[in-house]
């Protein structure tokens, strides 16, 4: 059982397994970093057209009209007819099964966690696990354990040790309800009583007041007995049909007396025409063979001859060497001007002439086998997919990167290799394994959600039936260092907030806060942007920072858990983040104020300024997938956005001393 408590990636014990809707596991952090970004494109191409046409994930070429590459037929984890999330940011294939995954902008980090694989592995494997933050005891110290129960009045998760120790079940607590947790929805925390006919999933109450109203319900014991009737009805149903593929089965064995005798001597007529085949092949192999030897004991002959020559040569150079340096120690020097013209005279002599008097060494025999006569009948065939094609050639004039995207081109391999495709292949940009991208008949490939600040590498290779050929050269690509964005158009149709044209300029129109999200993540770097106050009447709580795609619109930034902000009114600020508030700090804003934000993915960490100086020290930390630029407006606040900007350099030098 051992095998099925390691993770297939990292062959380790599960440490926060993840269970993926194809039904393996992951470790949260494998899974992490095994997923890739979805471009927008792709995940609108998606959608709206057949998965059974995609080829490869994330990836779109230019040439084939923007068709999405995506992953081969069957690969979808979950309904393909309609996409998992109402917005795909990223996808992984499960090593095990190879099945597409499509999620959220929360990644591999909003995947469910499997507890029953993580209470196996404590049980059997001996490791203790950390349970997720929303799971774990809210009372314990140090190394958290994971909850068993949670107070409906004290709103607090324990743990069997804690609950005993402060939740006992009498005197003024007698009272209180325990919930124990297990499978609970996961919008409400709410154990399922009913079963939803028309989205066929289980939905608590709140879930049918908000989002089922108008759907066909039933309690969850009623469809878990219809679904067993259907289920038995099926089993029925296969049983009669392997009943009759059972007779299907006696009846080929009962022909297959005849097959036996006519394949038998089929086979004695293939046997006796290739044996006497292979005794004229073998003749002849040894009759080529001796010729090869012969040729190769007459060029041994020949070395032996040229090497002993130059040998002798060399002994003569070496003597004259020899003795011409002893005689440069002669210090009488009537006596050395004697022979001295004469050496040298001598050694000049030697030197021209020694390497001329060599031959030149024999070269390998131009010798190649005739077997055209063999294979005079098998040029009918395509002949030529028997050799795999050679490298493609990188267009390097032709390949670009601009902002978060990149366009690679290439030329086909030298003929007359035949060629059906080609193989496109990235790594992740900080120089890590490289991973296939794309695979088609184009020479030209655009790659789009790919992180900014970052140097990728990109290859190629050729395929066809005989297999794949080698790689081509390797090329650097580098994105945009700094990131561009604007807001995001789509969150004022609507929502009390107005967007301008340019995307940069957004103003509350009502009381009621509402949240503007930039219009795409960052994922990998460090980003500086501001946003200047162009209105402020005093009496209004602007938020700014960051979010995931999927935080409320309805309410201030940060009230919710996909929300990080800074909330600031005239005087004072406050970080604020899943309703919980902290880190009060002195200073506020008024009309033409800037206010920034510095989201460094390197660290996790998430700051902010005021007028380019840091107001309080670092708000967040901890932050890890794609994060939205985010800020919640009311009472008619309006902001301009400035993207794209170099951090102060105060405050990364205020960061580094933090730290």
């Amino acid at each position: 059982m051992e095998e099925e408590l390691r993770c297939y990636v990292c062959k380790e014990f599960y440490r926060e397994p993840v269970l993926l809707p194809c039904g393996h596991a992951l470790c949260r952090l494998c899974a992490v970093n095994l997923q890739t970004h979805v471009p927008e494109a792709d995940n609108a191409s998606a959608s709206a057209s057949d998965y059974q046409e995609a080829d490869k994930a994330s990836v779109s070429s230019e040439t084939d009209s923007g068709v999405v590459c995506g992953s081969r037929p069957n690969s979808y984890a979950g309904t393909p007819a309609a996409p998992i999330y109402p917005s795909t940011a990223f996808s992984l294939s499960c090593p095990i099964c190879n099945k597409q995954v499509y999620m959220d902008d929360n990644g591999a980090e909003g995947l469910p966690p499997f507890r029953v694989m993580r209470t196996i592995v404590e049980r059997f494997g001996g490791v203790n696990i950390a349970p997720p933050a929303e799971e774990a005891c809210q009372m314990c110290e140090g190394e958290k354990r994971a909850a068993v129960v949670r107070c409906e009045q004290c709103s607090v998760r324990y743990c069997a040790n804690c609950r005993d120790a402060w939740h006992p079940i009498r005197g003024p607590l007698a009272q209180h309800e325990l919930r124990a947790l297990g499978t609970t929805c996961g919008d409400h925390g709410a154990s399922p009583v009913l079963y939803c006919n028309t989205c066929l999933i289980p939905i608590c109450q709140r879930c049918l007041a908000e989002k089922h109203s108008q759907h066909e319900t039933q309690p969850l014991s009623n469809a878990a007995r219809a679904h067993k009737t259907d289920l038995s009805q099926s089993l029925t149903q296969l049983s009669e049909e392997a009943k009759a593929v059972t007779e299907y089965i006696q009846l080929v064995k009962g022909s297959g007396d005849k097959v036996n005798e006519s394949c038998d001597e089929l086979e004695r007529q293939i046997d006796q025409a290739c044996a006497e085949i292979t005794r004229a092949v073998e003749r002849r192999r040894d009759e080529l063979v001796r010729a090869a030897r012969n040729t190769r004991s007459q060029a041994a002959t020949n070395m032996r001859t040229l090497t002993a020559h130059a040998a002798q040569k060399l002994r003569e150079a070496t003597a004259l060497l020899h003795f011409s340096i002893e005689a440069l120690k002669e210090t009488d020097h009537a006596a050395f001007l004697q022979v001295g013209n004469i050496l040298a005279a001598r050694a000049q002599d030697t030197a021209s002439g020694l390497r001329e008097s060599l031959e030149t060494p024999p070269s390998p025999p131009a010798l190649t086998l005739d077997i055209e006569p063999v294979l005079r009948t098998v040029k009918t065939m395509n002949f030529i997919e028997c050799i795999p094609p050679g490298p493609p050639e990188m267009a390097v004039e032709a390949c670009a990167a601009r902002g978060c995207s990149c366009t690679l081109a290439w030329r086909p391999p030298v003929a007359p290799h035949a060629v059906r495709g080609y193989i496109l292949e990235l790594d992740d940009g900080l120089g890590g394994l490289f991973r296939e991208v794309y695979c088609g008949r184009e020479t030209v490939c655009t790659i789009d959600g790919l992180h900014y600040a970052s140097l990728y590498s990109a290859r190629v290779k050729a395929f066809n039936g005989a297999g794949e050929g080698p790689y081509s050269e390797v090329i650097g690509l580098q994105t945009s260092p700094v990131a561009w964005f604007s807001w995001d158009a789509r969150c004022a149709s609507g929502e009390g907030v107005s967007v301008c044209a340019e995307g940069l300029s957004a103003r509350a129109a009502g009381w009621q806060p509402r949240v503007v999200l930039a219009d795409q993540p960052l994922a990998r770097g460090v980003h500086y942007w501001r946003l200047r106050i162009d209105h402020y009447d005093g009496d209004a709580d602007p938020a700014f920072g960051i979010a995931r795609a999927d935080v409320a619109k309805d309410k201030m930034l940060g009230s919710d858990a996909l929300g990080w902000a800074m909330y600031i009114d005239g005087s004072r600020s406050w970080f604020v983040h899943g309703g919980a508030h902290g880190g009060r700090a002195p200073g506020g804003i008024t009309p033409g104020s800037t206010v920034g934000i510095l989201l460094d993915l390197t660290r996790g960490t998430l700051r902010f300024t005021v007028d380019d100086q840091p107001q309080g020290d670092i708000a967040f930390t901890g932050l890890r997938g794609a994060f939205y630029p985010a800020v919640s407006l009311n009472r008619g606040v309006a902001v301009t956005l400035q993207p794209g900007l170099p951090p102060p350099p105060d405050l990364l030098i205020s960061t580094l001393a933090i730290e």
